[in-house]
């Protein structure tokens, strides 16, 4: 559920401001060996970097009570805070008890959200997350959206051709997009096809010349999580090592610092 978003134009003000953008997956507040870890901790962690916009994946909520008052029953409501006061939520996966989704927690007003399916039946539900933020002090908006693709290579690649034609007919070519979340790709075949079908730069690839090893956490290997961009200045993306980062999901969070205008 969501509300349908609708391009917005990108006038006002040309003063530039400072984005900073996190995208983790936090495994339901899980650590890499399934054992429950408290919110306050992961809250703090992730409030310690400061980020204006936060893209999250794998949110978890049960129907359940849990008897550890150190979490939450929807993690969303031990998350958000005054810092983000603004924030979106959508639900993939719905299992016995319980579910977790993609958020958006934001420092600006989400003037407005939608939730794209991107499910590839059979496979287990999926989707993408988009907000339209509004710039403080400006007409200006920006787009950000929070994605979780799919295990299948087969199922990435109609994910992929989905989320582009969305972009295309959701998104102004002059407006600010970033896209963040775990792609789950390995094969590291995405880059390619947002670059040509969305003009997307990944942030970490641009500094660095390469995608962030992100998974597993202890000993990562796999180049999952990216943050891409396009309508604004990369100043520095990094991927979060040693601790606390090493325990509190199986996946490594990214944060990339932009320049808006």
């Amino acid at each position: 559920m969501g509300v349908e978003v609708t391009n917005r134009s990108s006038v006002g003000t040309d003063k530039p401001m400072k984005l900073r953008v996190l995208s983790y997956n936090i495994h339901q507040g899980l650590t890499i060996h399934r054992r429950q870890i408290a919110l306050s901790i992961l809250k703090n962690a992730i409030k310690s970097l400061s980020a204006d916009v936060v893209l999250l994946q794998e949110v978890a909520g049960t129907t359940r009570g849990h008897e550890d008052s150190g979490v939450s029953t929807f993690q969303l409501e031990g998350l958000a805070d005054e810092i983000w006061p603004y924030f979106a939520y959508a639900k993939n996966a719905i299992f016995s008890g319980g579910f977790h989704g993609n958020a958006i927690l934001s420092r600006y007003p989400i003037v407005r959200w939608n939730n794209l399916d991107i499910t590839v039946a059979p496979l287990p539900t999926r989707g993408l997350l988009h907000g339209e933020i509004a710039l403080p002090d400006s007409e200006q908006s920006f787009h950000v959206m929070g994605v979780h693709l799919g295990l299948l290579q087969y199922e990435r690649r109609k994910q992929l051709k989905t989320v582009c034609r969305y972009v295309q007919e959701k998104v102004s070519a002059d407006s600010a997009c970033f896209i963040g979340g775990d792609f789950n790709d390995w094969r590291q075949k995405v880059t390619k096809g947002f670059s040509k079908s969305l003009r997307l730069d990944e942030a970490f690839l641009r500094q660095h010349q390469m995608h962030a090893r992100t998974f597993p956490s202890r000993m990562p290997v796999l180049r999952l999580d990216r943050i891409y961009f396009r309508g604004a200045k990369l100043d520095r993306a990094t991927c979060l090592t040693g601790k606390p980062w090493l325990f509190l999901s199986d996946h490594l969070p990214l944060v990339a610092d932009f320049v808006l205008r």
